[in-house]
Parts: C-alpha cells; structure tokens; sequence
C-alpha cells in the first residue's frame, strides 16, 4: 500500500491542468478557464520568485548581523567569566573592569597638580572644621 504524501510545502505540487484530448474538452471556454487557471499560477510564481530573489539579496546583511551579535555576545560572555585570580574567583559583576571597552587616558602633569592641590585643600578644611568642632565642645 503506498504511503500518501503529505500536503506540506514541499509534497503540494501541483501539475499543470491535463489537457484531455476527447472532443468535448476543446471547447474555447474550457480553453480559456485553463488559459486563465494557467495564467494565475504564472503570476503567483513570479510573485514567490521575486520573493525569494529578495531574500538572497537581504541575505548578506543578516548574515553580517547575526555574526556581530554573536561576536558581541562572545565578549560580553569573555568580559564576565575572565578571573583575577589563579583560584578562578569571578569578578565583580557590578563593577566592569574591562578595560577594552573604556579607554583609560593618562593625565597631565598640569591635571594631576590640580587634583594633588584640590586634595590638601580639602584636607586643610576638614581639620580646620575638626580644630573647630573640639574647641566649641566644652
């Protein structure tokens, strides 16, 4: 017994309409209905060829896309699994410590004398404020 194809994508093709030879199928009006029926399914494959001819060229690009998601992916994954440590202790997940996605700049001297300056200043008036709040305590 043979087994039925299935009425999936792949198993529903259909052929072209038998044109039956006995005198009674040449009548112009059957003719034109399978002319017409013909015809549709001209247009329907021009339309699923124009459709898959898209795709192939749209093909490319989602390729291009779905390889930088992965890349991208793969270091985030790198970023969050690498270790301080030779024990394997994972790093602070809060805190990113990578340093490919910042760029560290160094600063000037010009910047780091500024800093070292605002740095004593506040010193000098955290312990006046100090010096202050024991003399006022009695």
């Amino acid at each position: 017994m043979p087994i039925p194809s299935s009425p999936g994508r792949r198993g529903s093709r259909r052929g072209l309409p038998s044109l039956s030879t006995h005198k009674g199928s040449r009548d112009p009006s059957h003719l034109s209905r399978e002319l017409d029926e013909i015809r549709r399914r001209e247009e329907e494959l021009r339309k699923l060829e124009e459709e898959m001819k898209r795709r192939v060229e749209e093909l490319p690009r989602k390729i291009a896309e779905h390889e930088r998601k992965q890349q991208e992916m793969i270091r985030m994954r790198a970023v969050l699994t690498t270790t301080d440590d030779v024990l394997g202790r994972p790093r602070d997940k809060r805190h990113p410590s990578s340093r490919s996605s910042t760029v560290a700049r160094r600063r000037s001297r010009s910047e780091e004398r500024t800093d070292k300056m605002k740095f004593f200043l506040l010193c000098a008036v955290l312990a006046i404020f100090f010096f202050l709040l024991w003399k006022s305590v009695p």
